[in-house]
């Protein structure tokens, strides 16, 4: 007697909403480890008097900048991995917002709109000008995502997998590896990872029309608010009001 076979059953998307804020925490994370490591270095090379309180506790501040670039490597490394056994990163962000195609648009706009408040009336009144996501403007976010992704691969991944999270080559070649990086490079980086969530957050809350034009950080930062770029210019503001405050301690 033959014996049916059910077909496995394919697992469910994630949900778009809680990827989305996974994928917050990790990409702003990102940005403060790194910040955080830029301040470290840039605070005190331009002013000497810093540089000399912090040489009297040098082994704490060799400790954190370390740990605050090993940090911001491990986290990007989390973000671009594609290990099927990772349960959040950005292809499973983006595996959400081809799910949920039908939400992002002014009918999904629309319903959470009349959720949160609004008269069924006014709701559609408000999304009648808004945006609906296309599955080209996703796989034109695919796209983006991999060029980014390539970009990472091509310099930075060796870091993370080698110095960072084994220590699987010699202090020669660790040198080698750190030499290829770029500041303005890493800082492109998050600025697009900034992009893809801040368009995703607009577009689902707004019904804005997504741009993945790279955030450009301001730093130093010139003001201190809760902008686009918050995450990142907040803690290089903070680790300079640190750096700054060791000379103002008698």
């Amino acid at each position: 007697m033959s014996q049916t076979v059910t077909p496995p059953t394919a697992p469910a998307p994630p949900a778009f909403g809680h990827e989305l804020e996974m994928f917050r925490g990790e990409e702003e994370s990102a940005q403060q480890y790194f910040f955080g490591y830029l301040a470290t270095q840039l605070v005190p090379a331009r002013n000497p008097e810093v540089l000399e309180k912090m040489r009297e506790t040098p082994m704490f501040w060799r400790t954190t900048r370390y740990a605050l670039l090993m940090s911001a490597f491990v986290v990007l490394g989390r973000i671009f991995d594609q290990d099927p056994k990772s349960l959040h990163n950005i292809d499973k962000l983006m595996m959400a917002v081809s799910a949920s195609i039908g939400a992002l648009s002014r009918a999904g706009l629309q319903q959470r709109r009349v959720v949160q408040g609004m008269t069924p009336v006014d709701a559609a009144a408000y999304a009648s000008t808004k945006y609906d996501l296309t599955t080209d403007d996703v796989r034109a976010m695919r796209k983006e995502v991999a060029k980014w992704r390539k970009v990472y691969e091509a310099t930075y991944r060796d870091i993370r997998h080698k110095i960072f999270a084994h220590k699987s080559v010699s202090s020669a070649d660790a040198d080698a590896l750190m030499a290829k990086t770029n500041i303005d490079e890493m800082k492109e980086i998050l600025g697009f990872l900034h992009a893809l969530y801040r368009s995703l957050f607009q577009l689902h809350s707004n019904g804005l029309m997504p741009d993945l034009t790279p955030i450009v950080f301001d730093m130093p930062p010139v003001t201190l608010g809760w902008g686009p770029s918050a995450a990142a210019e907040h803690m290089f503001r903070e680790a300079g009001d640190l750096l700054y405050g060791t000379i103002d301690v008698e």
